[in-house]
């Protein structure tokens, strides 16, 4: 069955192109399919199919996630994981999806699995093993195709989390912008696979920081920063400043970056984000070419509420940072508010 959510058609998720679909009308060579598992079920019996499938391929794809309701179907108590009214205690995959994804993954083929879903999942022991990973929010009634479109090469991907994805509920809310704390470096802790316990403060045996954080995202495609230029080192609260940079395509694949700009406010009378997203651009850039970015900024975003209750633009420094996520900053410079 398709994800579309639950704010569609009765019965839409019935209708569309499947991963299967997509991949069968891709492919020149031979696709083989084998169910596994359902969505909502600890039934493993279709294991030893999906997993003999698997090893007489070359590359096994492992598609799980979600599973999601029309309205209709819904409210009249069918199950669902994802959907209005529909709360779960953990991001964890549910039943026998987490089994099948590491018996896929222990025959030794190279294994693509995709989260076709509507939440974050929680497994981040699959980014350590699979051979790749693909987020797929609630596919479209072409889902199926645009999935091929990435496996096959087609399409080199270009999406950016607008979500930060943790690494277990316990570590929840996640987010980018998190206000200024006296904790500036995290001590997190972990529990490796091999028995190892490494312990830490925050948290003893986890961390808090985001699995795949805010604006994260990976093409066929790699790219370098350099030369970032402001058009005025000191404003006012009237003036816009633009921000330049150089981005360089060092694959030998044509691809899009998308370049984001992040503000720090390095002294303030009230607290405030760490950092905050301030500016993007989506560029595409020929393989080894380089492209000049220029994103603008209004002095005026960088205010913020006083304790009066008055949203001003407060003289000082302001650390300009562009990177390819809020974790992947990759070049800074100053500018001073007057």
């Amino acid at each position: 069955m398709l994800q579309y959510g639950d704010y569609v058609p009765h019965l839409a998720q019935y209708r569309g192109v499947t991963p299967l679909d997509g991949i069968k009308a891709a492919s020149k060579g031979t696709v083989t399919y084998a169910k596994g598992c359902e969505r909502w079920s600890n039934d493993q019996s279709g294991f030893d199919e999906a997993i003999a499938a698997a090893k007489a391929a070359d590359v096994a794809v492992v598609v799980v996630g979600t599973w999601s309701r029309d309205q209709d179907e819904l409210w009249s108590g069918l199950n669902a994981t994802t959907g209005e009214h529909v709360d779960v205690h953990n991001l964890n995959l549910v039943g026998a999806m987490p089994h099948l994804v590491k018996a896929i993954i222990d025959t030794g083929k190279p294994t693509i699995v995709v989260f076709s879903s509507g939440k974050p999942i929680t497994e981040p022991w699959i980014s350590d093993a699979a051979s790749a990973l693909i987020q797929q929010f609630y596919p479209s009634e072409q889902g199926g195709n645009a999935l091929a479109d990435v496996l096959y090469g087609d399409v080199n991907p270009s999406g950016r989390l607008s979500v930060s994805f943790p690494y277990d509920i316990g570590t929840t809310p996640i987010y980018y912008d998190y206000l200024n704390s006296a904790r500036a470096f995290p001590d997190p802790g972990a529990v490796y696979s091999n028995g190892t316990i490494v312990f830490g403060h925050s948290y003893v045996l986890a961390s808090p920081l985001a699995l795949y954080g805010f604006g994260y995202g990976l093409s066929y495609s790699s790219f370098s920063y350099s030369n970032l230029k402001l058009s005025k080192t000191t404003a006012s609260a009237r003036d816009t400043v633009t921000v330049t940079v150089d981005v360089k395509n060092t694959s030998d694949r044509d691809g899009s970056e998308v370049v984001q700009l992040y503000v720090k406010d390095m002294v303030s009378s009230v607290v405030v984000p760490n950092k905050q997203l301030k500016g993007f651009a989506k560029v595409e850039v020929k393989a080894g070419a380089t492209k000049k970015v220029s994103i603008d900024l209004k002095v005026q975003d960088l205010g913020l509420w006083n304790l009066a209750m008055k949203y001003v633009v407060e003289p000082g420094a302001f650390t300009i940072f562009v990177g390819s996520s809020s974790d992947d900053l990759r070049a800074n410079t100053t500018l001073t508010v007057v």
